[in-house]
């Protein structure tokens, strides 16, 4: 349920079971301000060497992993996930902290560049801190998404200030807990809270140097703009509209099997989940014989592992039951679910109007939306027709024709006969285009796009000047110029 604020008071709510969990206080504008100060002064964290902030950020990962049963708790209770949903939240987690340092030791130290025909120089480049990378995240993955976010930045040598939603602000709070028992550099890592108007303040900030935030599109629109004014560089992760596509020559099982998961796990909300399922026309009626049959055997808020758990936010739950009603009853596919004003039964909707709220909008729950389609340029069209970008699955065996399909979707990252993968995999750079969002995070792509990119020249030898400096004699132009007219023929 949504976090009440009154009184500068965050209190919690369980939205499984409606109560309340605790009461934190809200950061003040002064609060702000001090941390942000008090960040831009520290130097201690990027003074480090590459070597030693991964072995910091591995120390993380072994602590936190050593009080996992703390973590997992603080995250079921102010979430409502079911169990499987913790244990995956936080196995991404500790799986993208192993490997994200190693791969930072590749990608941040300086590296050594092709200078051409200019064999005299040394080119370089160097990765360098921002400075503050000011986060703001969201309430659907309280712990991966901060701090796979706040780890990349640390790694790259910035201080970081992170403002968690302050819906779902218990678990990220534990780990600054456990980050300033054991890794110690309190100040390389501050966590602030409050709602919008605390993030208003990171983002317009003179001292905070990059901006990352992941939330919905229209939010992001804002902090670009405000951004942007500055020049300030930020990376947005913003909504998706995902589809899995289902070719002719699919395994059908696995394309069901791997839409009712990419739908229905976290209850749907989740940036990549699977929300539109285009079938093609030859087979739709069989794909969706066998889909609407797995539905209805599935149920929300029963004690079996394998059942969705609740929404996390009330004005969420809300929309999405809206999006249902929307639609004809005789079109909409639904399992079993407790009486809770939190659950969502699984929901299947069939070829729904092309001018509906679940064809134009991102739902973010657990429904899922099945059209058939005539023709790739057909299928296409409907992909592209929100704007969003973010992420897709396509199913088939043709690799000719799944080539072909991929050049031409406008999405950040696609998996062929999977779903949901590519995010666990640390070294793919994650982030969408369009409506998705700006940037990207993850892999060494995104731990650069937190680094000041540095080219260096040195010239190798002094005791003569460059043959394009000032005074030089005309033989030299001659050279120069018959230099161009043969070497470049080669």
């Amino acid at each position: 349920m949504s976090a009440i604020i009154e009184n500068n008071k965050i209190t919690v709510i369980n939205p499984s079971t409606l109560k309340e969990i605790t009461t934190i206080s809200c950061s003040s504008v002064s609060d702000v301000n001090n941390k942000i100060s008090n960040s831009k002064e520290f130097k201690d964290w990027s003074n480090l060497s590459l070597k030693k902030r991964c072995y910091y950020i591995n120390q993380l990962r072994k602590v936190v992993l050593a009080n996992q049963n703390k973590v997992r708790d603080l995250l079921k209770e102010e979430t409502g996930k079911k169990d499987f949903d913790v244990f995956l939240e936080l196995f991404t987690l500790i799986e993208h902290l192993k490997e994200i340092s190693k791969i930072a030791r590749k990608s941040l130290r300086p590296n050594r560049r092709s200078s051409g025909i200019m064999k005299n120089k040394k080119a370089m480049v160097f990765y360098e801190p921002l400075g503050i990378a000011g986060i703001i995240s969201p309430w659907n993955y309280p712990l991966t998404t901060p701090l796979t976010s706040s780890v990349e930045a640390l790694l790259a040598g910035n201080n970081v200030i992170l403002k968690p939603s302050e819906h779902t602000p218990l678990t990220i709070s534990y780990i600054k807990e456990l980050w300033d028992q054991h890794i110690g550099f309190n100040q390389a890592f501050e966590i602030v809270f409050g709602g919008g108007d605390v993030g208003q303040i990171l983002v317009e900030s003179d001292d905070i140097d990059v901006v990352c935030f992941t939330g919905s599109s229209k939010v992001g629109k804002s902090i670009a703009q405000k951004c942007s004014v500055v020049l300030k560089p930020f990376i947005l992760e913003l909504g998706g509209k995902d589809p899995l596509i289902v070719l002719k020559d699919a395994d059908l099982n696995r394309a069901v099997e791997a839409a009712l998961f990419g739908a229905y796990s976290n209850a749907g909300q989740t940036c990549i989940s699977v929300e539109e399922v285009f079938v093609d026309q030859s087979i739709f009626d069989q794909y969706l014989q066998h889909i609407s049959r797995r539905v209805k055997s599935m149920s929300s808020g029963n004690l079996d592992s394998m059942d969705i758990g609740s929404m996390i936010m009330d004005a969420n739950c809300k929309k999405v039951k809206e999006h249902i009603a929307q639609i004809n009853k005789e079109n909409v596919v639904k399992g079993k679910s407790i009486d809770h004003s939190m659950y969502i039964p699984p929901t299947l909707i069939i070829d729904p109007p092309d001018d509906s709220r679940i064809v134009n909008e991102e739902t973010f729950g657990p429904v899922v939306s099945i059209r058939p389609f005539k023709s790739d340029e057909d299928l296409l069209n409907k992909v592209h027709k929100t704007g969003y970008g973010l992420a897709g699955s396509i199913f088939g065996k043709n690799k000719k024709r799944i080539n072909s399909i991929l050049k031409q979707l406008k999405i950040g990252n696609v998996s062929i006969n999977d779903v949901f993968t590519h995010y666990g995999i640390a070294s793919l750079p994650f982030g969408g285009e369009g409506l998705s969002g700006f940037g990207r995070l993850h892999g060494k792509e995104g731990l650069r796009s937190l680094s000041r990119t540095k080219s260096v020249v040195e010239n190798k030898y002094s005791f003569i000047g460059d043959p394009w400096w000032y005074g030089r004699p005309l033989w030299v132009e001659r050279l120069l110029d018959a230099f161009l007219k043969y070497y470049y023929k080669i």
